[in-house]
């Protein structure tokens, strides 16, 4: 099974800060700047892993982000911005990519990046026996299922993708199965993002003490469930950060790095829902709220015998009024989600839920009956611990007074309910949340509802995938998206997951940073790091 996601957990992205952190750019480097000691202190959830290719969830994101460089980034537009690439890729038939790599660049332990660097890798990142959840990303390359394990296990066919060929010691060719002229838009993804032969030996000794190429260097090794520091890396040729220096404190269980914020203890953090009113009068101008593509819902196990069925999933989706869950948890902040790809993405059409996202609490109820739905079972609802236990209550409650069901909470730890949820172990819905990889509708959708009966929610759909398809082969990227709105309509039409809110960040700057230099990126929510001073 092949599987990838930017999931996001209740913590990092609601409790805590949301931070989607970026700073790798291109340029010439800078100097530093900036007050106090050049420390930077930041909140975040503890990672389920720190290798590039195997990341599939925001907090450890957050870090790869800092440690790690990959050919491209996004602009603030969302537009490709090479870094250790040359210029973008190069194709006449969006077949056959070519890339060239700059020069120059080095890994933190002096190795060279070159062409066969990504070779490498990305060989790596793909192969079966090494069950990365970012192997999916490179599937439209020549050779991916060849280097798949069979379905019972069996031994891949290959050990390395055919697609991609190092023509020269600077010069990288990448050959996809089909034409797909969205191909280039997900290759500032940290799945792409090349990795040391030194940590190719020892994987396991990278995921603890990264051996980067990006603009922090990790100091020390991930000190599990307490703390991961890094400081500034002069050795870096994109655009060098102003902060020397950044510490994640690790939150777990309830805890949040509110409490810290307001004790001084961390510079950037978030107001959970019941504090948001206090903070913004308390703040003020040191509190910045932007619109962002996060989008949140009720996911379905549509692997289990209960939810299989759509009418059941649509009938929960009835039950569940958007607006006053909004208005009673986030003040209204929020924008009510009746798609799965938010405005702020490339190819976001409006509404394609439709009546099965619209509060009808007697039209659910009446469909709920229909089905074979049982209502003498208790449902499970899952979430990973912390405050967005108190979301899915609100959620279960409404299910509960519109349904006529009795539900019960089940809470694990981040990475415990994430291996859970990849393992298609959850015996109810869950809340679940998507931050964009690339921005590009198809990245809503494919990543996380393709792929057949493998994805998490055990979902396939035929028209689906066949649309889904059309668009990666269309000419031009204006086609893609029409078929990409085809292909959300059908998804909409079996709703695996009940879209209900987007999110608006609500981000508080200490006393620490200069306010002047805070942005946010409005298409990947991420904020720009080489922007960023101390106060």
């Amino acid at each position: 099974m092949v599987r990838n996601k930017r999931v996001i957990t209740a913590i990092s992205a609601v409790a805590l800060a949301g931070l989607g952190l970026a700073a790798c750019g291109s340029g010439d480097g800078g100097s530093s700047s900036g007050g106090g000691d050049g420390t930077l202190r930041l909140g975040n959830s503890e990672p389920q892993n720190l290798i590039p290719p195997n990341v599939q969830e925001t907090a450890g994101g957050d870090v790869v982000d800092l440690l790690y460089a990959g050919l491209y980034t996004y602009d603030m537009e969302g537009n490709l911005e090479p870094v250790l690439a040359e210029d973008v890729p190069q194709s006449e038939d969006n077949k056959v990519w070519t890339i060239k790599v700059g020069e120059g660049h080095t890994f933190q332990n002096g190795e060279a990046i070159n062409a066969d660097t990504f070779v490498k890798t990305w060989n790596y990142a793909v192969h079966g026996d090494n069950a990365n959840y970012g192997a999916s990303f490179f599937k439209q390359i020549d050779g991916w299922q060849d280097m798949q394990l069979g379905s019972d296990g069996d031994a891949a066919a290959a050990d390395e993708l055919s697609g991609v060929v190092a023509l020269d010691e600077y010069t990288l060719e990448i050959t996809l199965s089909d034409p797909w002229v969205g191909f280039p838009v997900t290759l500032g993804y940290s799945a792409f993002m090349p990795l040391a032969d030194e940590c190719l030996a020892d994987i396991d000794a990278c995921n603890e003490t990264p051996i980067g190429n990006g603009p922090y260097q990790i100091d020390g090794k991930w000190n599990h469930n307490q703390s991961i520091h890094m400081d500034r890396w002069d050795g870096f040729k994109g655009t060098q950060p102003s902060i020397e220096r950044i510490e994640f404190k690790i939150y777990t269980g309830d805890a949040t790095a509110w409490p810290d914020f307001e004790a001084g203890k961390i510079d950037i953090a978030a107001p959970n829902a019941e504090q948001y009113e206090v903070a913004k009068n308390t703040y003020g101008d040191k509190m910045f709220e932007d619109e962002t593509a996060q989008a949140w819902g009720l996911g379905f196990p549509v692997y289990d015998d209960v939810f299989s069925d759509p009418d059941v999933r649509k009938a929960f989706s009835m039950a569940i009024d958007r607006q006053a869950y909004i208005d009673g948890l986030f003040q209204g902040r929020y924008t009510v989600a009746n798609s799965y790809a938010p405005a702020a993405i490339p190819g976001h059409l409006d509404n394609t839920c439709g009546d099965a996202c619209s509060f009808d609490p007697e039209a659910a109820k009446d469909l709920l009956a229909t089905t074979d739905f049982p209502m003498d079972k208790t449902v499970e609802l899952w979430v990973n611990s912390g405050p967005g236990e108190d979301y899915l209550k609100v959620l279960g409650d409404q299910l509960s007074a519109n349904l006529g069901i009795e539900y019960v909470l089940k809470t694990l730890e981040w990475p415990d309910f994430l291996t859970k949820k990849d393992n298609r172990e959850l015996t109810g819905p869950f809340l679940t949340g998507w931050s964009p990889d690339y921005p590009l509708s198809q990245n809503y959708m494919e990543p996380l509802y393709g792929g057949g009966p493998d994805n998490d929610f055990g979902y396939h759909g035929e028209e689906f995938e066949q649309l889904l398809a059309e668009g990666n082969r269309a000419e031009d990227l204006e086609d893609a998206l029409v078929k990409y709105q085809e292909a959300e309509k059908a998804l909409a039409a079996d709703l695996p997951m009940a879209p209900i809110w987007v999110t608006r960040t609500a981000t508080v700057i200490g006393d620490n940073v200069d306010p002047a230099s805070f942005q946010r990126n409005p298409i990947l929510g991420t904020i720009d790091f080489t922007a960023l001073k101390l106060g």
